[in-house]
Protein backbone atom coordinates (compact mmCIF):
# COMPACT_ATOMS: atom_id res chain seq x y z
CA UNK A 1 0.00 0.00 0.00
CA UNK A 2 0.77 3.56 -0.86
CA UNK A 3 0.92 6.33 1.67
CA UNK A 4 1.74 9.85 1.76
CA UNK A 5 5.37 11.30 1.77
CA UNK A 6 4.22 14.66 2.93
CA UNK A 7 3.31 14.38 6.68
CA UNK A 8 6.29 14.33 9.54
CA UNK A 9 6.66 11.34 11.17
CA UNK A 10 7.51 12.08 14.68
CA UNK A 11 3.59 13.83 15.01
CA UNK A 12 1.99 10.95 14.34
CA UNK A 13 4.21 8.59 16.41
CA UNK A 14 3.35 11.21 19.20
CA UNK A 15 -0.50 10.85 18.94
CA UNK A 16 -0.09 7.52 18.58
CA UNK A 17 2.31 6.31 21.77
CA UNK A 18 2.52 9.34 23.73
CA UNK A 19 6.24 10.70 25.19
CA UNK A 20 6.91 7.20 26.50
CA UNK A 21 7.79 5.31 23.13
CA UNK A 22 10.10 8.68 23.03
CA UNK A 23 11.67 7.23 26.44
CA UNK A 24 11.88 3.93 25.12
CA UNK A 25 13.42 4.36 21.52
CA UNK A 26 16.39 6.51 23.54
CA UNK A 27 16.52 3.25 25.77
CA UNK A 28 17.00 1.03 23.00
CA UNK A 29 19.18 3.43 21.20
CA UNK A 30 21.34 3.25 24.06
CA UNK A 31 21.72 -0.55 24.09
CA UNK A 32 22.77 -1.02 20.54
CA UNK A 33 23.21 -4.04 19.09
CA UNK A 34 26.52 -5.88 19.35
CA UNK A 35 26.12 -6.34 15.27
CA UNK A 36 26.40 -2.47 14.48
CA UNK A 37 29.08 -1.80 17.72
CA UNK A 38 31.48 -4.03 16.46
CA UNK A 39 30.55 -4.87 12.84
CA UNK A 40 33.01 -5.78 10.33
CA UNK A 41 32.27 -6.01 6.85
CA UNK A 42 29.60 -8.75 6.07
CA UNK A 43 26.75 -9.58 7.97
CA UNK A 44 28.27 -8.63 10.74
CA UNK A 45 27.70 -4.92 9.83
CA UNK A 46 24.25 -6.04 10.53
CA UNK A 47 21.15 -4.60 8.53
CA UNK A 48 22.06 -1.08 6.34
CA UNK A 49 18.43 0.00 6.88
CA UNK A 50 14.53 0.23 6.20
CA UNK A 51 12.31 1.47 4.02
CA UNK A 52 10.94 4.25 6.32
CA UNK A 53 8.22 5.45 3.95
CA UNK A 54 6.94 5.38 0.15
CA UNK A 55 4.16 5.96 -2.47
CA UNK A 56 3.35 4.25 -5.86
CA UNK A 57 4.44 0.42 -6.52
CA UNK A 58 8.77 -0.74 -6.80
CA UNK A 59 11.19 -3.44 -6.02
CA UNK A 60 14.08 -4.46 -3.52
CA UNK A 61 16.46 -7.27 -4.99
CA UNK A 62 18.73 -8.58 -1.69
CA UNK A 63 21.57 -10.83 -2.60
CA UNK A 64 19.92 -13.41 -0.51
CA UNK A 65 16.39 -13.50 -2.25
CA UNK A 66 15.08 -12.75 -5.67
CA UNK A 67 13.16 -9.49 -6.69
CA UNK A 68 10.18 -8.58 -4.96
CA UNK A 69 7.46 -5.41 -4.57
CA UNK A 70 9.19 -3.08 -1.73
CA UNK A 71 7.31 -2.87 1.85
CA UNK A 72 7.46 -0.31 3.85
CA UNK A 73 9.78 -1.99 7.04
CA UNK A 74 11.56 -3.82 4.73
CA UNK A 75 15.03 -4.11 6.06
CA UNK A 76 17.82 -4.19 4.17
CA UNK A 77 21.72 -5.07 4.15
CA UNK A 78 24.87 -4.59 1.74
CA UNK A 79 24.46 -5.19 -2.45
CA UNK A 80 20.53 -4.58 -2.68
CA UNK A 81 19.48 -2.86 -5.34
CA UNK A 82 15.81 -0.75 -5.33
CA UNK A 83 14.21 0.24 -8.53
CA UNK A 84 11.08 2.96 -8.19
CA UNK A 85 8.28 2.76 -10.52
CA UNK A 86 7.06 6.11 -12.82
CA UNK A 87 4.60 6.86 -9.84
CA UNK A 88 6.87 6.26 -6.96
CA UNK A 89 9.14 7.81 -4.25
CA UNK A 90 10.50 6.10 -1.49
CA UNK A 91 12.80 6.89 1.51
CA UNK A 92 15.23 4.78 3.02
CA UNK A 93 16.84 5.37 6.27
CA UNK A 94 20.00 3.94 7.39
CA UNK A 95 21.25 2.89 10.61
CA UNK A 96 23.88 5.95 11.04
CA UNK A 97 21.01 8.24 10.71
CA UNK A 98 21.54 8.47 6.16
CA UNK A 99 18.47 9.32 4.76
CA UNK A 100 18.29 8.45 0.66
CA UNK A 101 15.30 9.80 -0.97
CA UNK A 102 14.62 8.18 -4.16
CA UNK A 103 12.23 9.64 -7.38
CA UNK A 104 10.15 7.96 -9.74
CA UNK A 105 11.60 5.34 -12.35
CA UNK A 106 14.91 5.56 -10.60
CA UNK A 107 17.53 2.40 -9.72
CA UNK A 108 19.88 2.81 -6.39
CA UNK A 109 22.11 -0.21 -5.88
CA UNK A 110 23.24 0.00 -1.85
CA UNK A 111 26.93 -1.45 -2.40
CA UNK A 112 29.18 -2.17 1.04
CA UNK A 113 27.63 -0.37 3.92
CA UNK A 114 28.67 -0.80 7.57
CA UNK A 115 27.83 1.52 10.21
CA UNK A 116 30.07 0.74 13.47
CA UNK A 117 28.67 2.85 16.02
CA UNK A 118 32.07 2.52 18.33
CA UNK A 119 34.85 3.46 15.39
CA UNK A 120 33.14 5.57 12.67
CA UNK A 121 36.89 5.07 11.13
CA UNK A 122 35.60 1.43 10.50
CA UNK A 123 32.24 2.27 9.19
CA UNK A 124 31.87 2.84 5.28
CA UNK A 125 28.87 3.58 2.75
CA UNK A 126 28.60 2.81 -0.85
CA UNK A 127 25.73 4.61 -3.00
CA UNK A 128 25.66 3.90 -6.94
CA UNK A 129 22.58 5.90 -8.45
CA UNK A 130 22.41 3.43 -12.11
CA UNK A 131 19.60 5.54 -12.96
CA UNK A 132 16.77 8.00 -12.38
CA UNK A 133 16.83 10.98 -8.98
CA UNK A 134 18.21 11.12 -5.43
CA UNK A 135 18.78 12.94 -2.34
CA UNK A 136 21.04 12.21 0.18
CA UNK A 137 21.15 13.51 3.74
CA UNK A 138 24.30 12.45 5.72
CA UNK A 139 24.24 10.49 8.68
CA UNK A 140 27.20 10.12 11.49
CA UNK A 141 29.34 8.78 8.31
CA UNK A 142 29.46 11.58 6.07
CA UNK A 143 29.61 13.78 8.89
CA UNK A 144 32.74 12.54 10.53
CA UNK A 145 34.48 10.24 7.79
CA UNK A 146 34.17 11.51 4.60
CA UNK A 147 36.40 8.99 3.46
CA UNK A 148 34.18 6.45 4.02
CA UNK A 149 31.16 7.62 1.89
CA UNK A 150 31.33 6.34 -1.93
CA UNK A 151 28.70 8.10 -3.89
CA UNK A 152 28.28 7.29 -7.78
CA UNK A 153 26.10 8.32 -10.25
CA UNK A 154 26.02 6.73 -13.55
CA UNK A 155 29.60 7.18 -14.59
CA UNK A 156 30.33 10.16 -11.85
CA UNK A 157 31.78 10.50 -8.69
CA UNK A 158 30.52 12.30 -5.94
CA UNK A 159 32.51 14.04 -2.59
CA UNK A 160 31.44 15.44 0.19
CA UNK A 161 33.90 18.17 0.81
CA UNK A 162 33.53 19.61 4.52
CA UNK A 163 32.74 18.08 7.71
CA UNK A 164 29.39 18.29 8.93
CA UNK A 165 28.00 16.25 6.15
CA UNK A 166 25.25 17.45 3.52
CA UNK A 167 22.32 17.39 1.72
CA UNK A 168 21.66 16.95 -2.18
CA UNK A 169 20.16 16.01 -5.16
CA UNK A 170 21.74 14.28 -7.95
CA UNK A 171 20.07 13.20 -11.46
CA UNK A 172 21.55 10.75 -13.95
CA UNK A 173 19.94 9.47 -17.53
CA UNK A 174 23.13 7.29 -18.35
CA UNK A 175 22.39 6.48 -22.04
CA UNK A 176 23.25 7.50 -24.87
CA UNK A 177 25.79 9.23 -23.38
CA UNK A 178 25.41 10.11 -19.90
CA UNK A 179 23.61 13.09 -18.55
CA UNK A 180 23.29 14.71 -15.16
CA UNK A 181 23.08 17.60 -12.66
CA UNK A 182 23.61 17.96 -9.16
CA UNK A 183 21.75 20.56 -6.65
CA UNK A 184 22.98 21.29 -3.17
CA UNK A 185 20.89 22.60 -0.21
CA UNK A 186 23.63 22.23 2.48
CA UNK A 187 26.98 22.00 2.61
CA UNK A 188 29.30 21.56 -0.45
CA UNK A 189 29.82 18.62 -2.70
CA UNK A 190 32.27 17.72 -6.06
CA UNK A 191 31.49 15.62 -8.82
CA UNK A 192 34.01 13.95 -10.87
CA UNK A 193 32.02 13.46 -14.16
CA UNK A 194 33.34 11.86 -17.39
CA UNK A 195 33.73 15.18 -18.90
CA UNK A 196 35.87 16.77 -16.43
CA UNK A 197 35.68 17.95 -12.68
CA UNK A 198 33.22 20.21 -11.16
CA UNK A 199 35.79 21.38 -8.11
CA UNK A 200 32.75 22.34 -5.58
CA UNK A 201 29.17 22.99 -5.45
CA UNK A 202 27.89 24.88 -3.19
CA UNK A 203 24.70 25.20 -0.91
CA UNK A 204 21.78 27.16 -3.03
CA UNK A 205 23.73 25.90 -6.37
CA UNK A 206 22.94 23.92 -9.48
CA UNK A 207 26.12 22.11 -11.92
CA UNK A 208 25.03 20.18 -15.34
CA UNK A 209 27.26 17.86 -17.03
CA UNK A 210 26.77 16.33 -20.50
CA UNK A 211 28.80 15.07 -23.20
CA UNK A 212 30.70 17.12 -25.23
CA UNK A 213 31.23 19.90 -23.56
CA UNK A 214 33.56 20.64 -20.14
CA UNK A 215 31.17 20.87 -17.20
CA UNK A 216 30.19 24.78 -16.67
CA UNK A 217 30.88 26.08 -13.14
CA UNK A 218 27.89 26.04 -11.20
CA UNK A 219 25.32 27.78 -11.15
CA UNK A 220 21.75 29.56 -8.32
CA UNK A 221 19.43 26.77 -8.61
CA UNK A 222 16.88 29.16 -9.73
CA UNK A 223 19.05 29.04 -13.34
CA UNK A 224 18.57 25.09 -13.43
CA UNK A 225 16.05 24.09 -16.53
CA UNK A 226 12.66 23.33 -15.07
CA UNK A 227 12.45 19.60 -15.65
CA UNK A 228 15.66 19.71 -13.11
CA UNK A 229 13.73 22.35 -10.52
CA UNK A 230 10.48 20.14 -10.53
CA UNK A 231 12.39 16.77 -9.90
CA UNK A 232 14.26 18.51 -7.46
CA UNK A 233 11.51 20.40 -5.77
CA UNK A 234 9.67 16.75 -5.58
CA UNK A 235 12.57 15.81 -3.18
CA UNK A 236 12.92 18.06 -1.05
CA UNK A 237 9.23 18.27 -0.46
CA UNK A 238 9.24 15.61 0.89
CA UNK A 239 9.23 15.34 5.13
CA UNK A 240 12.21 13.08 5.53
CA UNK A 241 13.16 11.68 8.90
CA UNK A 242 15.99 13.11 11.32
CA UNK A 243 19.38 12.06 10.32
CA UNK A 244 20.64 10.46 13.88
CA UNK A 245 21.46 7.10 14.31
CA UNK A 246 18.39 4.04 14.95
CA UNK A 247 18.44 0.49 15.58
CA UNK A 248 17.56 -0.76 12.52
CA UNK A 249 15.04 -3.65 13.57
CA UNK A 250 13.27 -1.32 16.29
CA UNK A 251 12.80 1.50 13.44
CA UNK A 252 11.42 -0.84 10.64
CA UNK A 253 8.57 -1.88 13.12
CA UNK A 254 7.49 1.67 14.10
CA UNK A 255 7.58 2.52 10.45
CA UNK A 256 4.93 -0.32 10.07
CA UNK A 257 2.77 0.92 13.03
CA UNK A 258 3.03 4.30 12.37
CA UNK A 259 2.29 3.86 8.19
CA UNK A 260 -0.69 1.42 9.26
CA UNK A 261 -2.10 4.64 11.48
CA UNK A 262 -1.48 6.91 8.93
CA UNK A 263 -3.23 4.95 6.16
CA UNK A 264 -6.31 4.53 8.91
CA UNK A 265 -6.26 7.72 9.34
CA UNK A 266 -6.47 8.84 5.67
CA UNK A 267 -9.16 6.63 5.43
CA UNK A 268 -11.26 8.11 7.89
CA UNK A 269 -10.14 11.65 6.13
CA UNK A 270 -11.19 10.41 2.82
CA UNK A 271 -14.61 9.65 4.16
CA UNK A 272 -15.54 13.42 5.41
CA UNK A 273 -14.41 14.42 2.07
CA UNK A 274 -17.21 14.63 -0.14
CA UNK A 275 -15.87 15.78 -3.71
CA UNK A 276 -13.48 18.51 -5.28
CA UNK A 277 -13.95 21.00 -7.18
CA UNK A 278 -13.48 19.66 -10.93
CA UNK A 279 -13.16 23.68 -12.89
CA UNK A 280 -13.66 26.71 -12.16
CA UNK A 281 -13.76 30.53 -13.04
CA UNK A 282 -11.83 32.88 -11.15
CA UNK A 283 -14.78 34.30 -9.52
CA UNK A 284 -16.57 31.60 -7.50
CA UNK A 285 -15.83 31.64 -3.73
CA UNK A 286 -16.29 28.68 -0.89
CA UNK A 287 -17.21 28.93 2.18
CA UNK A 288 -17.13 25.64 4.62
CA UNK A 289 -18.85 24.62 7.63
CA UNK A 290 -16.79 26.51 9.65
CA UNK A 291 -17.05 29.35 7.69
CA UNK A 292 -13.00 29.68 6.66
CA UNK A 293 -13.73 31.44 2.86
CA UNK A 294 -11.17 30.90 -0.28
CA UNK A 295 -11.40 31.50 -4.12
CA UNK A 296 -12.13 28.02 -5.77
CA UNK A 297 -9.86 26.43 -8.12
CA UNK A 298 -9.53 23.53 -9.58
CA UNK A 299 -8.12 21.37 -6.87
CA UNK A 300 -9.91 22.41 -3.92
CA UNK A 301 -12.10 19.80 -1.75
CA UNK A 302 -15.47 20.55 0.11
CA UNK A 303 -17.42 18.47 3.02
CA UNK A 304 -21.17 18.41 3.70
CA UNK A 305 -21.56 22.11 4.88
CA UNK A 306 -19.45 24.10 2.30
CA UNK A 307 -21.62 26.96 0.18
CA UNK A 308 -20.17 27.84 -3.10
CA UNK A 309 -20.72 31.58 -4.37
CA UNK A 310 -20.30 32.25 -8.03
CA UNK A 311 -20.37 35.64 -9.55
CA UNK A 312 -21.70 37.67 -12.38
CA UNK A 313 -19.35 35.42 -15.12
CA UNK A 314 -18.67 32.97 -12.26
CA UNK A 315 -19.05 28.96 -12.92
CA UNK A 316 -17.87 25.79 -11.21
CA UNK A 317 -18.15 21.99 -12.04
CA UNK A 318 -18.22 20.04 -8.65
CA UNK A 319 -17.49 16.25 -9.00
CA UNK A 320 -18.82 14.30 -5.79
CA UNK A 321 -17.77 11.11 -4.11
CA UNK A 322 -20.30 8.93 -5.28
CA UNK A 323 -19.80 10.41 -8.94
CA UNK A 324 -22.58 12.61 -8.80
CA UNK A 325 -22.08 16.26 -10.54
CA UNK A 326 -22.83 19.52 -10.03
CA UNK A 327 -22.37 21.97 -12.40
CA UNK A 328 -23.07 25.90 -11.14
CA UNK A 329 -23.62 28.70 -13.15
CA UNK A 330 -23.73 32.36 -12.56
CA UNK A 331 -25.15 34.57 -9.77
CA UNK A 332 -25.64 31.31 -8.13
CA UNK A 333 -25.19 30.08 -4.26
CA UNK A 334 -25.42 26.45 -3.35
CA UNK A 335 -25.20 24.66 0.17
CA UNK A 336 -24.08 20.75 0.54
CA UNK A 337 -26.30 20.34 3.50
CA UNK A 338 -25.63 16.67 3.35
CA UNK A 339 -23.82 14.19 2.03
CA UNK A 340 -22.27 10.65 2.99
CA UNK A 341 -20.68 8.47 0.92
CA UNK A 342 -19.03 5.05 1.70
CA UNK A 343 -18.23 2.45 -0.80
CA UNK A 344 -18.84 -0.48 0.85
CA UNK A 345 -22.52 0.10 1.76
CA UNK A 346 -23.46 2.93 -1.10
CA UNK A 347 -27.06 1.99 0.20
CA UNK A 348 -26.64 4.08 3.50
CA UNK A 349 -25.45 7.26 1.38
CA UNK A 350 -27.12 10.39 1.52
CA UNK A 351 -26.83 13.82 -0.26
CA UNK A 352 -29.01 17.15 0.03
CA UNK A 353 -28.46 19.88 -1.80
CA UNK A 354 -29.71 23.32 -1.99
CA UNK A 355 -29.46 25.96 -4.68
CA UNK A 356 -30.76 29.60 -2.89
CA UNK A 357 -30.62 31.20 -5.48
CA UNK A 358 -28.97 30.70 -9.22
CA UNK A 359 -28.72 27.90 -11.79
CA UNK A 360 -27.22 24.26 -11.39
CA UNK A 361 -26.93 21.29 -13.50
CA UNK A 362 -27.10 17.85 -11.64
CA UNK A 363 -26.31 14.33 -12.82
CA UNK A 364 -26.81 11.54 -10.42
CA UNK A 365 -24.00 9.11 -9.34
CA UNK A 366 -23.97 5.88 -7.12
CA UNK A 367 -26.20 7.23 -4.05
CA UNK A 368 -29.00 8.00 -6.53
CA UNK A 369 -28.86 4.45 -8.16
CA UNK A 370 -28.94 2.32 -5.35
CA UNK A 371 -31.61 4.51 -3.71
CA UNK A 372 -33.54 7.27 -5.22
CA UNK A 373 -34.80 8.24 -2.06
CA UNK A 374 -31.76 9.59 -0.67
CA UNK A 375 -30.97 12.42 -2.49
CA UNK A 376 -32.65 15.55 -1.46
CA UNK A 377 -32.68 18.62 -3.93
CA UNK A 378 -33.77 21.89 -3.38
CA UNK A 379 -34.23 25.29 -5.29
CA UNK A 380 -35.59 28.07 -3.23
CA UNK A 381 -39.05 26.66 -1.37
CA UNK A 382 -39.29 24.22 -3.89
CA UNK A 383 -38.20 20.13 -3.76
CA UNK A 384 -37.16 18.61 -6.48
CA UNK A 385 -37.69 14.77 -6.64
CA UNK A 386 -36.01 12.34 -8.64
CA UNK A 387 -38.59 10.14 -10.46
CA UNK A 388 -36.85 7.46 -12.16
CA UNK A 389 -34.76 4.97 -11.02
CA UNK A 390 -31.88 5.12 -13.61
CA UNK A 391 -29.20 8.37 -14.25
CA UNK A 392 -30.85 11.55 -14.29
CA UNK A 393 -29.60 14.79 -15.56
CA UNK A 394 -31.36 18.00 -14.84
CA UNK A 395 -30.89 21.57 -14.73
CA UNK A 396 -33.03 24.00 -12.55
CA UNK A 397 -33.09 27.83 -12.53
CA UNK A 398 -34.57 29.63 -9.32
CA UNK A 399 -34.81 33.22 -8.50
CA UNK A 400 -35.84 34.41 -4.70
CA UNK A 401 -35.24 38.09 -4.62
CA UNK A 402 -39.21 38.11 -5.05
CA UNK A 403 -41.93 36.12 -5.31
CA UNK A 404 -40.04 32.92 -5.76
CA UNK A 405 -40.24 32.11 -10.12
CA UNK A 406 -38.19 28.66 -11.32
CA UNK A 407 -37.49 26.66 -14.04
CA UNK A 408 -36.23 23.10 -14.66
CA UNK A 409 -35.37 21.05 -17.65
CA UNK A 410 -34.74 17.57 -18.14
CA UNK A 411 -32.19 15.75 -20.14
CA UNK A 412 -32.01 12.57 -18.81
CA UNK A 413 -34.67 10.59 -16.96
CA UNK A 414 -38.07 12.29 -15.14
CA UNK A 415 -38.45 14.48 -12.01
CA UNK A 416 -41.27 16.10 -10.06
CA UNK A 417 -40.99 19.66 -8.57
CA UNK A 418 -43.55 20.94 -5.46
CA UNK A 419 -43.71 24.70 -5.78
CA UNK A 420 -44.43 27.14 -3.77
CA UNK A 421 -47.60 27.56 -6.05
CA UNK A 422 -48.62 23.68 -6.98
CA UNK A 423 -47.05 20.65 -8.34
CA UNK A 424 -45.62 19.49 -11.17
CA UNK A 425 -46.07 16.26 -11.31
CA UNK A 426 -43.65 15.15 -14.36
CA UNK A 427 -40.88 16.59 -16.62
CA UNK A 428 -39.68 14.52 -19.08
CA UNK A 429 -36.51 14.35 -21.23
CA UNK A 430 -36.29 17.54 -23.37
CA UNK A 431 -38.89 19.16 -21.33
CA UNK A 432 -38.66 22.26 -19.30
CA UNK A 433 -41.64 23.54 -16.90
CA UNK A 434 -42.10 27.11 -15.11
CA UNK A 435 -42.94 27.87 -12.08
CA UNK A 436 -43.92 31.68 -10.75
CA UNK A 437 -46.49 33.50 -9.18
CA UNK A 438 -48.34 34.05 -12.83
CA UNK A 439 -47.11 30.84 -14.39
CA UNK A 440 -49.36 27.19 -14.43
CA UNK A 441 -47.01 24.79 -12.63
CA UNK A 442 -47.63 22.03 -14.38
CA UNK A 443 -47.74 23.39 -18.35
CA UNK A 444 -44.08 22.53 -20.07
CA UNK A 445 -42.34 25.05 -22.20
CA UNK A 446 -40.58 24.68 -25.27
CA UNK A 447 -36.70 24.24 -24.83
CA UNK A 448 -35.99 26.52 -27.63
CA UNK A 449 -37.97 29.82 -26.04
CA UNK A 450 -36.18 33.21 -25.04
CA UNK A 451 -37.16 33.00 -22.15
CA UNK A 452 -34.16 34.00 -19.54
CA UNK A 453 -34.87 31.33 -17.35
CA UNK A 454 -34.78 28.55 -20.31
CA UNK A 455 -31.85 30.44 -21.48
CA UNK A 456 -30.22 29.86 -18.28
CA UNK A 457 -31.01 26.40 -17.84
CA UNK A 458 -29.51 26.01 -21.67
CA UNK A 459 -26.45 27.35 -21.00
CA UNK A 460 -25.12 24.77 -18.52
CA UNK A 461 -25.97 21.94 -21.33
CA UNK A 462 -22.28 21.47 -21.27
CA UNK A 463 -20.18 18.51 -23.17
CA UNK A 464 -16.60 17.67 -21.20
CA UNK A 465 -18.39 17.08 -18.00
CA UNK A 466 -16.54 14.15 -15.84
CA UNK A 467 -18.09 10.88 -15.89
CA UNK A 468 -20.45 9.83 -13.22
CA UNK A 469 -17.97 7.16 -11.57
CA UNK A 470 -16.61 7.05 -8.16
CA UNK A 471 -13.64 8.70 -7.11
CA UNK A 472 -11.25 8.43 -4.21
CA UNK A 473 -11.71 12.41 -3.67
CA UNK A 474 -8.16 13.20 -2.16
CA UNK A 475 -6.32 11.46 -5.53
CA UNK A 476 -8.46 13.40 -8.00
CA UNK A 477 -8.86 16.52 -6.59
CA UNK A 478 -4.97 16.42 -6.37
CA UNK A 479 -4.42 15.13 -10.40
CA UNK A 480 -7.70 18.15 -10.95
CA UNK A 481 -5.38 20.44 -9.93
CA UNK A 482 -1.97 19.11 -11.36
CA UNK A 483 -4.00 19.02 -14.82
CA UNK A 484 -5.21 22.79 -14.14
CA UNK A 485 -1.57 23.52 -13.56
CA UNK A 486 -0.05 22.00 -16.78
CA UNK A 487 -3.03 23.75 -18.98
CA UNK A 488 -1.80 26.95 -17.41
CA UNK A 489 1.88 26.16 -18.39
CA UNK A 490 1.29 24.89 -22.29
CA UNK A 491 -0.82 28.03 -22.61
CA UNK A 492 2.35 29.87 -21.86
CA UNK A 493 4.63 27.85 -23.35
CA UNK A 494 2.24 28.63 -27.02
CA UNK A 495 1.87 31.94 -25.65
CA UNK A 496 5.80 32.94 -26.40
CA UNK A 497 6.75 29.29 -28.75
CA UNK A 498 10.73 30.58 -28.16
CA UNK A 499 11.04 31.14 -24.58
CA UNK A 500 12.93 27.74 -23.40
CA UNK A 501 11.95 27.89 -20.05
CA UNK A 502 7.96 28.22 -20.66
CA UNK A 503 8.84 24.77 -22.87
CA UNK A 504 10.67 22.92 -20.14
CA UNK A 505 8.38 24.28 -17.83
CA UNK A 506 5.31 22.55 -19.95
CA UNK A 507 6.75 19.31 -20.25
CA UNK A 508 7.41 18.99 -16.30
CA UNK A 509 3.68 20.27 -15.99
CA UNK A 510 2.31 17.60 -18.23
CA UNK A 511 4.54 14.82 -16.60
CA UNK A 512 3.36 15.61 -13.21
CA UNK A 513 -0.36 16.09 -14.15
CA UNK A 514 -0.26 12.50 -15.88
CA UNK A 515 1.57 10.58 -13.11
CA UNK A 516 -1.13 12.52 -10.90
CA UNK A 517 -4.02 11.33 -13.15
CA UNK A 518 -2.61 7.76 -13.72
CA UNK A 519 -2.79 7.70 -9.39
CA UNK A 520 -5.76 8.90 -9.16
CA UNK A 521 -7.15 6.47 -11.44
CA UNK A 522 -5.64 3.30 -9.94
CA UNK A 523 -7.14 4.77 -6.34
CA UNK A 524 -10.74 5.29 -8.17
CA UNK A 525 -10.66 1.51 -8.95
CA UNK A 526 -10.68 0.75 -5.76
CA UNK A 527 -13.49 2.44 -4.57
CA UNK A 528 -14.89 0.61 -7.64
CA UNK A 529 -13.94 -2.38 -6.32
CA UNK A 530 -14.89 -1.69 -2.81
CA UNK A 531 -18.69 -0.85 -4.22
CA UNK A 532 -18.27 -4.08 -6.45
CA UNK A 533 -17.74 -5.83 -3.55
CA UNK A 534 -20.59 -4.87 -1.50
CA UNK A 535 -22.94 -5.33 -4.50
CA UNK A 536 -21.36 -9.35 -5.03
CA UNK A 537 -22.02 -9.64 -0.78
CA UNK A 538 -25.52 -8.44 -0.92
CA UNK A 539 -26.59 -11.02 -3.49
CA UNK A 540 -29.07 -13.64 -2.22
CA UNK A 541 -28.44 -17.36 -2.45
CA UNK A 542 -28.91 -19.36 -5.20
CA UNK A 543 -29.91 -22.93 -5.93
CA UNK A 544 -26.49 -23.55 -7.47
CA UNK A 545 -24.53 -21.94 -4.05
CA UNK A 546 -24.56 -19.48 -1.71
CA UNK A 547 -24.05 -15.37 -2.27
CA UNK A 548 -20.69 -14.30 -3.93
CA UNK A 549 -18.28 -12.97 -2.09
CA UNK A 550 -14.89 -12.98 -3.93
CA UNK A 551 -13.20 -9.42 -3.95
CA UNK A 552 -10.83 -10.35 -6.82
CA UNK A 553 -13.65 -10.82 -9.02
CA UNK A 554 -14.40 -7.02 -9.04
CA UNK A 555 -13.35 -5.93 -12.92
CA UNK A 556 -10.97 -3.13 -12.85
CA UNK A 557 -12.81 0.52 -13.80
CA UNK A 558 -11.79 1.80 -17.31
CA UNK A 559 -11.43 5.66 -16.39
CA UNK A 560 -10.49 8.54 -19.03
CA UNK A 561 -7.35 10.25 -18.79
CA UNK A 562 -7.59 13.56 -19.19
CA UNK A 563 -6.04 15.19 -21.98
CA UNK A 564 -3.20 18.48 -21.34
CA UNK A 565 -4.93 21.38 -23.72
CA UNK A 566 -5.01 24.80 -22.70
CA UNK A 567 -8.40 24.50 -24.05
CA UNK A 568 -10.75 21.99 -22.39
CA UNK A 569 -14.07 22.01 -21.67
CA UNK A 570 -14.30 22.02 -17.40
CA UNK A 571 -14.87 18.53 -16.05
CA UNK A 572 -13.46 16.27 -18.90
CA UNK A 573 -12.29 13.67 -16.54
CA UNK A 574 -9.75 15.52 -14.36
CA UNK A 575 -9.71 19.04 -15.70
CA UNK A 576 -8.21 22.39 -15.95
CA UNK A 577 -9.86 25.16 -15.25
CA UNK A 578 -12.28 26.69 -17.45
CA UNK A 579 -9.83 27.97 -20.35
CA UNK A 580 -10.93 28.58 -23.34
CA UNK A 581 -14.45 26.89 -22.39
CA UNK A 582 -17.91 28.07 -22.07
CA UNK A 583 -17.06 27.72 -18.15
Amino acid sequence: MSTSLTKPRNTKLFGAFGSGCVLLALAVFSSVSFAQSRGGAGSGCGPAGYVHEMSGAGTIARTSAKEAPTKVGDQFESETVFRTGPDEKTILKFADGQVVALGPNSTLHIGRYCFVAGDLRQSVSSLDLLRGEMRVVTGLIGETNREGMRISAGDSTLSILKAGGADFTVLVTPEPEETGAAVVARGEISVRTPYGPIYKIDAGQYAPWQSGRTPPPPLPITAAPAVVQAAVAGLWSLVVPTNAPVIVASAARMAVIATAATLAQAASNEQKLAGYVDAASSNVSIRSATGKALNAGAGNTFEAGTTFTTGAEGRAVLKFADGQIVVLGPDSIFTIDQYQFDPRDVKAGRAALDLNIGVMRVVTGSIHAENRDATSIAAGASIISILSTGPADFTVAVDTKGKEAGVARVSVGEISVHTPYGPIDKIRVEQSNLWGPENTPDQPVAVGTSLGFVQATAALQLSGLPDDAPVAVAAAARAAAAVAEANRAQAAANADPSNTRLQAAAVAAAEAASTATQTANAASQAVAAAIFASALTALPATASGPAQTLVALAPPLAMPVAPISPTVTPGGGVRATCTGSPC
